[in-house]
């Protein structure tokens, strides 16, 4: 039987012995149904993890103490940063989600001029805010011990001020080549794709401002939450990650 999964910083401090937050006591209690001396492994987001046991549990909370030495995952070689649009909710989820199992280092959500209506007028703070429990989620599902950093930005313009030192590539329906995954060489990468109906023509002459290569994924068009995850595989394959 598979060893339940959870996420709690609190594992590689020097305490034995620690809480982990309601959301995961709650979800340990009333989901999993787990007792005292149950074992889970419990990962801390930066690479570390170890074998717990429920030492105590009440109605909203737990309490376990390590009871195997902290193993540390070796970090990818690789930064592969996704830089990507609010989109509807439901397929912003999905995307994050299917990104994470993939192997994503980081996220950079950004606002686009041709935002969804659905979400044109909310505050995507919190949106924002609520994608914390989707990607630990995936994380506790896919088995990787990192978390991806993820990061906020206004508009692409701002967006595009957080990429520093990486090599870049714009995805979009309107591009002349393809994308030719071998020349993907840099051990930092950043792929940046648009919302539902595609980059304004400010955000174009952005991009072309900076010299970015605009590339084809596929010559079917793919919805705004397909298109990362397709170009995610391929690079992930490339580096024979998957």
């Amino acid at each position: 039987m598979r060893t339940h999964r959870i996420y709690c910083k609190s594992v590689s401090e020097n305490n034995s012995v620690f809480k982990i937050d309601q959301t995961q006591s709650m979800h340990l209690i009333k989901v999993l149904r787990l007792k005292e001396k149950d074992k889970v492994e419990v990962f801390d987001g930066c690479g570390a993890s170890a074998i717990c046991e429920i030492v105590e549990l009440d109605r909203s909370s737990v309490s376990l103490v390590r009871v195997s030495d902290l193993e540390v995952s070796k970090k990818p070689t690789k930064k592969i940063v996704f830089m990507v649009p609010f989109i509807k909710k439901d397929n912003f989820h999905f995307m994050v989600q299917k990104l994470c199992e993939i192997g994503i280092s980081e996220f950079i959500f950004y606002k686009p001029d041709l935002i969804d209506q659905s979400i044109a007028k909310k505050d995507v703070a919190k949106i924002y805010s609520k994608l914390e429990d989707v990607i630990i989620s995936a994380c506790k599902q896919c088995g990787s011990n990192f978390l991806p950093v993820t990061r906020i930005a206004s508009s692409l313009n701002d967006g595009i001020a957080l990429v520093n030192d990486m090599d870049v590539c714009v995805f979009d329906v309107n591009a002349k080549s393809s994308f030719d995954i071998t020349k993907i060489n840099s051990s930092s990468i950043c792929m940046i794709t648009g919302p539902e109906s595609g980059f304004s023509e400010s955000e174009i002459k952005l991009l072309n401002l900076h010299k970015f290569e605009f590339k084809l994924v596929s010559k079917n068009i793919l919805r705004a939450e397909t298109a990362p995850v397709v170009i995610a595989s391929l690079i992930q394959n490339h580096f024979d990650n998957i």
